[in-house]
């Protein structure tokens, strides 16, 4: 009896399904334990301490991913078996990750991961005593990283083989990572009063990382992606230094605006070299949505809003300044 509950574990354990599920399971339980640890190390004014509770979670999980997720182990009926081959299994994943082709080529899988994972870091720095706000960053972005986690591998290996719905499910991972990272951004420049110029090239480089990470899932390897990501990413950081210059304290909002821009970039790209079905008529879907989205953005902002200039006397954020 105890023999048979020994395989019954082994087979658990050996199964591709089973393993995976296991695998983000741990995924989903670390990134929801390690944020919340260090939303409290951070309540409790400990900065030093949440950002090496952040560090060694983002580290952990890349490791996690990278050395567990893949394994290939072999049959086994015995716990020595099982030690054996996962050990073996160990040794081949080091030595694929080892050759530099195999890991620049790995490189792919870890940019959405890491994006959504430091957006939420940054979001949860600029609300240390907010708990309700603190409490849904860390659950949307444990639950994004799981979704993330499962479906990732799969649609890259055989986007094409994979069913609509896992596709439309990972363009929604993608655009929660791309709004997360706007508006951390956004956040973060107004609270550390970075330059437009900077704010404008941090905009540039996650949207590139962003163009660059869709094109890998899609397998499109064109000439011109470097350019098609170049000029995407132009279009948004034009529209971050408006939003920069016009925007009020309100970074979700405001990154909202830059998100939709991104989306209708995306689809334009994404009909016009991917699925090569680009007309006029779905260019003015895109615009047409956009144009609402930011209808409704701008209708809900308070644009007068702004953060008090310590330099100006009796200055009242939401009173326009004559100065």
């Amino acid at each position: 009896m105890q023999i048979y509950g020994v395989r019954i574990v082994m087979a658990n354990l050996i199964n591709p399904a089973k393993q995976k599920a296991i695998v983000v399971a741990v995924t989903a339980l670390t990134t929801l334990l390690g944020l919340e640890a260090a939303s409290i190390s951070l309540g409790l004014y400990q900065l030093e301490k949440f950002l090496l509770i952040c560090f060694y979670v983002y580290l952990f999980l890349v490791i996690w991913q990278s050395f567990i997720f893949d394994l290939h182990l072999k049959k086994s009926y015995t716990w020595h078996g099982f030690e054996k081959s996962f050990w073996t299994a160990l040794k081949a994943r080091f030595r694929y990750m080892v050759e530099t082709h195999h890991f620049l080529h790995y490189q792919n899988y870890l940019i959405l991961p890491a994006i959504i994972y430091w957006s939420a870091v940054g979001l949860l720095f600029l609300n240390p005593f907010d708990q309700t706000l603190k409490q849904v960053v860390i659950f949307c972005t444990a639950t994004v990283l799981t979704i993330a986690t499962w479906y990732l591998k799969t649609v890259f290996y055989d986007h094409h083989g994979a069913h609509h719905t896992v596709r439309q499910i990972i363009f929604l991972v993608k655009l929660g990572g791309a709004y997360l990272s706007f508006a951390a951004a956004f956040g973060l420049t107004l609270y550390l009063g970075v330059d437009l110029l900077t704010f404008a090239l941090v905009i540039f480089a996650l949207s590139f990382l962003l163009f660059h990470q869709a094109f890998f899932q899609h397998h499109y390897n064109g000439y011109k992606t470097v350019e098609i990501f170049s000029v995407c990413g132009i279009v948004l950081s034009w529209v971050a230094a408006l939003v920069y210059l016009f925007w009020n304290v309100n970074y979700f909002t405001g990154a909202l605006v830059i998100a939709a821009v991104y989306i209708a970039c995306w689809g334009i790209v994404q009909h016009k070299y991917i699925d090569r079905n680009l007309t006029r008529e779905i260019v003015y879907e895109y615009l047409s949505v956009l144009f609402v989205v930011i209808v409704l953005v701008f209708s809900m902002t308070n644009f007068r809003e702004r953060i008090a200039d310590p330099n100006v006397p009796n200055f009242h954020p939401n009173v326009p300044n004559d100065r």
